[in-house]
Parts: structure tokens; C-alpha cells; sequence
């Protein structure tokens, strides 16, 4: 078994779990209607639009975060050599302690994406009020985004800023933030008021966005040399756009994070269950092991071959403290996981 081996076997799933967080999403939007939105945040009924915003359940996406801790069991059982003074072993999904990670885990995801809901709901009604910036549970967009004053939105306008609007192409709603996190939403809002203001310096800001559609610089290049907004259809346009490209940057982001996790999970509650069944938990040891390449994060370059016993964490430059790449358990944030690619190395030392 190498690191690479098992970033393979990780990244198989994670198209699974995007796929699924981006139906959830459509889901809601679709069943939603425009005119309760309006309603909604004409009375600034924020718990209102929660409710009715919801990501739910998650369920698809959770039994796809199951699958992979179970899949990380497997995957650790045919690679290690169990001692054979422990008799047949078999990983059990059923056992408490598996259970109750998942559990855990399910709980946590669905209590960022509500965190995450609420604060793309604030960010989009707080540009009605000239209010920006809002916390949010999950992480920057790993370029550097250019912030803007947020233009005045009526309660429609501000309605299809959250739903988004219906694509004539396909039928459905597009380029909506619901699904985003609150700092997401910000970018797509400050990007529509940079391309609505007028201000050529604000205008060229836009440019700077990594993420936009260069196909429509054409149009924003125009209206920088003619010193005018971009009309109001083209800047949907190109703000929906945006919002989508940044929603597909989320959600693999998302699907890397909790698939990584997940599998590592797996992988140790497998030794959980050895040490139960009479293997020494002292003679386990675990070795962190990064890609080597120029993509590894310094921290995580640092902590390469760090080698600690099964129940200590690994611990970053930083400070943070992980189990095993992508845990979150002892409070390890997303600048330690996102778009990691990290894995630990579990040995039984023989006797």
C-alpha cells in the first residue's frame, strides 16, 4: 500500500459526492418559488428563508460519506497484515464507535451546510442594507477575490440573487448562491456590483477574478472604455456565471474534504477494532506522508514523515492537531484540509 494507492482509491469517489451535494442543491432551488423568496425578504423573515432554503437531510450525500468510511475500512484490512494470534477479523460498520463517528460526522456536515445557508441568506439580504461580510463555516476560495460595495437590490432582485434565474437553454435555475457559503456569496454580489457601478477602476477589479468567464470580458472591456455600466441583462449573465463556476469549486472542495475524512476514519477505526480484539494498541504507529509534490502546502510538507503512536494526533506547524489527513475532530480548520492530498501510514511493530 502506498500513499498514492490510497489517494486513488479516495478520489474515485469523491465525482459521487459532488454530484450528489449539486442535486441536493437543485433540488431546493427548484422546489422553491420566486414569489415566497420576494415575500420573505421584503419582511426580512430570515428564519423564514432558512426554512425554506434548507439544504435538508443531505441523505445522498451522507450514505456517500458512509460509503467511503466503510470503503476506508476495507481498503485498510486487505492492506495490513493482521497478526495471526488474533484469529479471523472482520471490520464492523455495526459496531458503536463506527456508528457513532458517522453519526457524528453526518451531524457536523449538516450543521455547516445550514451555517453555510443562513450566511449566503445574510450576505444577499445585507447588500440590500449596504452590509457586507459574514462568517462562514467552510473555506476561501483559494485565489484572492476583490471585494466591492454591494449595490441596492430590490426584494425580486434579491430573490433571483439567491435562487437564481432560469436559463433559456436548459429550463432550470442557474448562477443562484443558495448552496454557497457566505463568503462565496459575497464574491458573486461584490462581482455584480463592480459591473453595475459605472466605475472603470471597480470594473477592471472584476477582471481580476479568477473564476469569472473570460468569454465575457469582451463586454465588460467595452463598457470599461466607454466609461458605463454594463446593462443589467449581461451582468445576470455574467454574475450567474460566476456563481456557477464558484458552486463547482465548492462542491469539489467539499467532496475532497469529507471524502478524505471519511476514508481516513474508516481506515482507523479498523485498528479500534483489532486493539478490541486483542492487539496490543501500543504497537501501532502511524507516519504522515504528503504527495511531494509543488502542490503540498508548506505545513503539510513539514509534517512529512512525522511518526507518532495511533493515538496521538499529528500535529502542523501551526498548531493544529490532526489524527490523520482531513480530520476535523480536534478541531483542525480548513486551511489544514482543503484540497489536501495527505495520507497516513498505519505499521503494527511485531513483538
Amino acid at each position: 500500500m502506498t500513499p498514492a494507492q490510497i489517494i486513488q482509491a479516495i478520489e474515485g469517489m469523491e465525482p459521487a459526492m459532488q454530484r450528489a451535494y449539486l442535486e441536493q442543491v437543485k433540488t431546493v432551488v427548484s422546489a422553491a418559488t420566486v414569489a415566497e423568496v420576494e415575500r420573505l425578504i421584503s419582511d426580512e423573515d430570515e428564519e423564514g428563508l432558512v426554512a425554506l432554503l434548507s439544504l435538508g437531510a443531505l441523505s445522498a450525500f451522507l450514505e456517500l460519506a458512509r460509503s467511503v468510511f466503510i470503503a476506508g475500512a476495507k481498503f485498510e484490512v486487505k492492506a495490513i497484515a493482521i497478526p495471526r494470534d488474533l484469529g479471523r477479523f472482520e471490520f464492523d460498520a455495526r459496531q458503536p464507535a463506527a456508528e457513532k463517528w458517522v453519526s457524528a460526522k453526518a451531524e457536523e456536515i449538516r450543521a455547516n451546510a445550514s451555517i453555510d445557508v443562513r450566511a449566503a441568506i445574510r450576505e444577499v439580504m445585507g447588500s440590500r442594507r449596504r452590509i457586507v461580510g459574514w462568517p462562514s463555516a467552510q473555506p476561501a476560495v483559494a485565489q484572492v477575490e476583490v471585494s466591492a460595495t454591494p449595490m441596492i437590490r430590490t426584494p425580486r432582485q434579491a430573490a433571483l440573487d439567491l435562487l437564481g434565474r432560469v436559463s433559456a437553454q436548459t429550463g432550470s435555475r442557474s448562477g443562484g448562491v443558495i448552496g454557497l457559503p457566505g463568503n462565496y456569496a459575497q464574491y458573486v454580489l461584490n462581482a455584480r456590483a463592480q459591473l453595475l457601478g459605472g466605475n472603470p477602476d471597480e470594473m477592471r477589479k472584476y477582471l481580476q477574478r479568477k473564476r469569472r468567464d473570460r468569454r465575457f470580458d469582451g463586454i465588460v472591456n467595452r463598457a470599461i472604455m466607454a466609461g458605463t455600466p454594463v446593462a443589467q441583462a449581461d451582468v445576470d449573465k455574467i454574475a450567474g456565471r460566476y456563481a456557477d463556476r464558484l458552486m463547482k469549486t465548492y462542491a469539489e472542495m467539499l467532496a475532497k474534504a469529507e471524502a478524505l475524512e471519511s476514508f481516513g476514519a474508516g481506515r482507523d477505526q479498523v485498528y479500534e477494532q483489532l486493539i478490541a480484539q486483542g492487539l496490543d494498541r501500543d504497537s501501532v504507529t502511524k507516519t504522515w506522508r504528503d504527495r511531494g509534490d509543488k502542490k503540498v502546502r508548506h505545513t503539510h510538507s513539514v509534517m512529512g514523515g512525522q511518526e507518532v503512536q495511533k493515538d496521538q494526533p499529528f500535529q502542523s506547524p501551526t498548531g493544529a492537531l490532526l489524527r490523520y489527513p482531513g480530520d476535523t475532530s480536534l478541531g483542525a480548520g480548513w486551511s489544514e484540509r482543503a484540497n489536501c492530498r495527505c495520507s497516513a501510514i498505519y505499521k503494527i511493530r511485531r513483538k
